[in-house]
Order: structure tokens, then C-alpha cells, then sequence
């Protein structure tokens, strides 16, 4: 039936309807067009049978069109049509696709409870109401962009088969809902503006789902699932959020939260290059068992999230003293360019990267235990550094250009460490001091005496940190002078006295000059163990700084002098470490 292009009042309507009704009652049109048609009055099609697609393009009707129950094989057309009073598909079975694209409508827009088998479209649509989509069905591609609503966008108990587009679609004074929906491929929220409340309570996306450019003027309620990753790039939070979701990744480089946020998530990877944090935000590892939620998504077996924790992997370019990071992984974070590191707050169980065990040749060798932040090990994985110390260290970057520079360490380690300091956290900071001196030594040429001085601290007793490094060392030191003073340093023998006098011959005063001998160069058997406990007496009085009283050739002295210069020094260094690890903040 066309009436294309006619002027129809709603009376010539139901006129209509009753002369194409079969004989269970309801009315069958076939083919129905009413492209750029004017109708006075409502378009009332409930229960109707269109066996061929339906034409309402460009068409005006003064009231309300009201498909509910409707039965469209084919689809319908109703792009740029205008509705003062709003628009309704309940319970109507959609052949193929739904199009209203350019429409404009005055009051509400619902589509409930249907099947649209094909596309969805209210591309470009001005809706003075609201839109309301619940427990719908869409097997095609749903384009919803570019709206521009006044009152709430809910689309809520849906599930959308196919990739759907929401992006610069704007609501004035509303919510937008998507609760309980599903998504199965690629979600385009792009340039998105909500004035109140984002709702995604159980929401489940499959594929990825971008805010870029977003506009989030109220809330994040619930809890949302994310197979794959969500993008908020450019996105900003006008008021205190919090966000829950479970999700592989999540970027938020160049995000701007401008009264702060709660950032609750699981399983994810986030990225926070550039992004602005006005107010108090922290990012913390959700707890919450998220089965409880979404058992039957997380149940599935060939979901692959990976770890369960939160993973950063950027703050470059963000002001961190609003940040505090609650049970965070920081193995793969990148701090280059960040400011204020010395005021981010770690909390709960974070952690860093820590070096590798490996071998020289055979031998096994192992780094110092500690924390190490990813600059320094991608430094340390180079191809410049000999194999064996960058073995265990990694895959290198693609570019060296992209690895930061010593001095960009050392002072990363060093905010890091006045942080944990001001923490009252003194273990914590030691980790940091211990990685501030390692750039600082490698940052200096070997022609420079500061470096010799650094290689010897790092070498007796990892820069004051290593008590093991410094007790070894003294033992060592020990057992060598001990040896050097059993072979060279004892005498031969006990040194004799000798007195000698001149008696006068009238039987005055008689007066002696007593003499000692000049120690003996030990000849014969050195290593007994008579002179074993004798240079040993004379080692540990050395650690202590006092002087054994033993007779001692001039080799020696000088083995005891130097004793006592060199191992109270290792013995003051190891105390020193055990304190460092052992305080802890009053």
C-alpha cells in the first residue's frame, strides 16, 4: 500500500487498518509506505503485519507512532521522520532492521522487548525525551551516534550480536544506562557526554571499548566486565568517581579527573600516560571475588585474563602526589617524566621488578636482591653490556633512543626513596638507595676518582646496604692477616732482656741500662699453632682498634696498623647494614 507524499488525518487510518484485517483480527498490510507522508493525529500500527519492509521516511505525524506488538518482516525505514509525542516499539518483531536515523522526536523513544533482526539505527536523532531500550535483541551492527537526548539513554537487558556505535551522542539532563546488557564486539563510546550517571552494572563487553574523548559529568555505578580493554583516552571526570571493572587492560592517557577518583579494578593492565589528577586519586587491586558477579563469564575456559592483580604501566607526564597505589604491580611502570614521585603514596603490597640469577661461564653469579624499576632493567638488557650481565635481564627495547638515561634513573630512585622515607618505611628506602648509587656509579668514568670510590663502597659492602658483603669481607681480611702475621709478622722467638753496668771501684751507685733485642725474621716452621693463637690475638684486637702488646717484627707493624685502619672500617660498615634492615620508622 503507498501513500507516499498524502496527507492523511488518523481517522482515514484506522479506515484502513480495518479493511486489511485478516481474519484472526489483525490487520495485514503487506507493504506499507508512508514516505514523507503528514499525518494528522496519532499512527497507531499495535499488532500490525508487514510481510515486506516499511516505508516512513521523511514522515510527520502530529501525535505518536505506536508500533507495539507490531510484526515487520522486512524492517523498517523511519529515518528522518518527526514524532512530537514520541515513538513506541513494544514487543515487535523486526525483520530486518529498525532505522530511524535523523529523526526527531519529541518525547520518548521506546524499543522493548524486541527482536531486530538486522541493523539498529537512531544515528543523528533529537529526542526531547528520552531514549528507553530494554530487553531487546539486535543481530545487527547498532549505530546510536550522534544522539542528542534531553532526558535518560538507557539501554539495559539487551544484547547487541554485532559492533555498536555510541560515539558523540549526548544526553542534556540525564543517565545513560547500559546495566545488564551484552556486548559481544567492538563498543564505541568516542566523544560520549553524559550530565549525570554512567550505569554498567553487570554490563559484559566481548571485544575492545573505547571512551575516547568522553565527557563523565556524574557517577560510574557498578561493576563492569571487560574481555578485552577499555580505552578513556582524553576522557573527563567533572566529578568524584568510582570505577568498578574487571578488565584485561585499561588506558587513561591524558584522562583528566578533576575532583578525583576511586579506581577499583581486577585482572587489568592500566595506563596512565599524561593524565591529570586534580584531586585525591587512588588506583587500588580489587578484592572482591568478581564471580559472584559474573560467574558464568569468568567461567568460561577460554577466558585468559592472566595474573589477578593490577599491573601499571606508565605514569609519564602525571603530577603523582594525588596518587596513591593500593596493592599495585609495578614490575613493568615506567616513571620517566613524572612529577613528584617523592609524594606518591604506596600502600599494601606493591612491588617491583627484582634482578636475575645467572652464571659467568660456570660460575654462578647473583645480583644483589632489591627493587628495580623497569628503566633500569631495560638499560641493563642493552646489547652493549657484555652477555653475561645482561643475561636473565630480558628482551631490550626496540630503540635505545627509548631507554632513559643514568641520571633520569638515579633520580627516579632517589624521589622514590625520600617517598619511603617519608613513609617512615627506612627497609623500603633502602632498596631505592641501593639503585640511586648504582646509577650514580655507573653514570661516572672510570678516569674519574669518584668512581673508584663508588666501585670500592659497592665492592666492600653494597654501598652500606649489604651486611653479608661486609661481614665476608672482614673474614676474609682476617684470615689474610692472620696468615701474613703467622709468616712474617711474629718473631722468631720471645725477645730477651739484657742488663749492662759499669760498677765503680770505690763501691758507689752501681747503675744498669736494660736492653731489649730487635725481633727476629722467623726462620723454620712458621705455622704452628702456638703462633696460630698469637696472630690471631693480634687480628682481633685490630677490629677493635686496640693494640695487641705482642712483639712483632717490622713486617709486622705494618700488618697490624694496617689491620686497624681497614677491618674496624668492614666491621662499622656490616653493623650498619644490619641497622638499615632492621629499623624501622618511630
Amino acid at each position: 500500500m503507498h501513500l507516499a507524499h498524502t496527507h492523511l488525518s488518523e481517522s482515514v487510518l484506522e479506515r484502513i487498518k480495518r479493511a486489511v484485517t485478516d481474519q484472526d483480527g489483525k490487520p495485514n498490510f503487506g507493504h506499507l509506505s508512508l514516505r514523507k507522508a503528514t499525518i494528522d493525529g496519532r499512527i497507531d500500527l499495535r499488532y500490525c503485519r508487514f510481510t515486506t519492509a516499511v516505508e516512513f521516511y521523511g514522515m510527520k505525524v502530529s501525535s505518536y507512532l505506536d508500533l507495539e506488538g507490531a510484526r515487520l518482516e522486512k524492517g523498517i525505514d523511519g529515518s528522518f521522520i518527526e514524532a512530537p509525542l514520541g515513538v513506541d516499539f513494544y514487543r515487535a518483531e523486526i525483520g530486518g532492521g529498525l532505522n530511524l536515523e535523523g529523526s526527531k522526536i519529541g518525547s520518548r523513544v521506546r524499543v522493548a522487548r524486541c527482536t531486530i533482526n538486522g541493523s539498529f539505527l537512531l544515528r543523528d536523532c533529537e529526542v526531547s525525551g528520552e531514549v528507553e531500550c530494554y530487553e531487546i535483541s539486535v543481530s545487527g551492527p547498532a549505530y546510536l551516534s550522534n544522539m542528542k537526548v534531553e532526558g535518560d539513554i538507557t539501554f539495559r537487558d539487551s544484547s547487541f550480536s554485532n559492533s555498536t556505535q555510541f560515539y558523540y551522542t549526548k544526553t542534556s539532563d540525564g543517565y545513560f544506562n547500559v546495566s545488564d546488557s551484552k556486548f559481544s564486539e567492538l563498543v564505541e563510546f568516542e566523544g560520549v557526554s553524559v550530565a549525570r550517571d554512567l550505569i554498567w552494572e553487570r554490563a559484559v563487553f566481548q571485544e575492545h571499548v573505547t571512551f575516547d574523548k568522553a565527557e563523565l559529568s556524574g557517577l560510574i555505578e557498578g561493576t563492569a566486565f571487560f574481555r578485552e580493554g577499555i580505552d578513556f583516552s582524553r576522557s573527563s571526570f567533572r566529578s568524584p568517581v568510582t570505577m568498578q571493572a574487571c578488565a584485561r587492560s585499561i588506558d587513561f592517557s591524558g584522562a583528566r579527573f578533576e575532583a578525583g577518583a576511586t579506581l577499583l579494578f581486577r585482572y587489568a593492565t592500566v595506563r596512565m600516560t599524561g593524565a591529570t589528577l586534580a584531586g585525591p586519586t587512588s588506583l587500588v587491586a580489587y578484592s572482591r571475588n568478581f564471580r559472584d558477579i559474573f560467574g558464568n563469564v569468568l567461567d568460561e575456559p577460554e577466558l585468559e585474563l592472566g595474573h589477578s592483580g593490577v599491573k601499571l604501566l606508565d605514569v609519564s607526564s602525571v603530577d603523582t602526589s594525588n596518587l596513591t597505589l593500593i596493592d599495585i604491580d609495578l614490575t613493568l611502570c615506567r616513571f620517566t617524566g613524572a612529577f613528584n614521585l617523592d609524594q606518591l603514596r604506596l600502600d599494601g603490597r606493591w612491588t617491583f621488578s627484582s634482578p636475575p640469577n645467572g652464571y659467568i661461564g660456570l660460575t654462578p653469579f647473583a645480583w644483589a636482591k632489591r627493587k628495580v624499576i623497569e628503566e633500569e632493567r631495560q638499560w641493563r638488557a642493552l646489547h652493549n653490556h657484555p652477555r653475561p650481565l645482561r643475561k636473565g635481564w630480558g628482551d631490550p627495547p626496540d630503540s635505545e633512543r627509548d631507554v632513559s638515561g643514568l641520571a633520569t634513573q638515579m633520580s627516579i630512585y632517589r624521589q622514590l626513596r625520600k617517598g619511603r622515607e617519608d613513609a617512615k618505611d627506612e627497609p623500603g628506602a633502602n632498596d631505592f638507595y641501593y639503585g640511586e648509587m648504582e646509577m650514580r656509579r655507573h653514570g661516572q668514568h672510570w678516569g674519574r676518582a669518584e668512581r673508584w670510590l663508588l666501585q670500592a663502597y659497592w665492592l666492600l659492602s653494597g654501598y652500606g646496604l649489604r651486611a653479608s658483603r661486609a661481614f665476608g669481607w672482614l673474614i676474609v681480611s682476617m684470615m689474610i692477616t692472620v696468615l701474613l702475621m703467622m709468616g712474617f709478622g711474629l718473631p722468631q722467638g720471645s725477645s730477651q732482656q739484657r742488663a749492662s753496668g759499669v760498677v765503680p771501684s770505690n763501691g758507689g751507685e752501681v747503675t744498669f741500662e736494660i736492653d731489649k733485642e730487635a725481633p727476629k725474621n722467623p726462620t723454620g716452621d712458621r705455622f704452628t699453632s702456638e703462633r696460630f693463637e698469637k696472630a690471631l690475638n693480634v687480628t682481633l684486637n685490630s677490629v677493635v682498634f686496640r693494640s695487641s702488646g705482642q712483639d712483632l717484627t717490622t713486617a709486622g707493624t705494618y700488618l697490624e696498623m694496617a689491620s686497624r685502619f681497614s677491618e674496624p672500617v668492614l666491621l662499622g660498615l656490616g653493623v650498619l647494614a644490619v641497622r638499615g634492615r632492621l629499623k624501622r620508622g618511630s
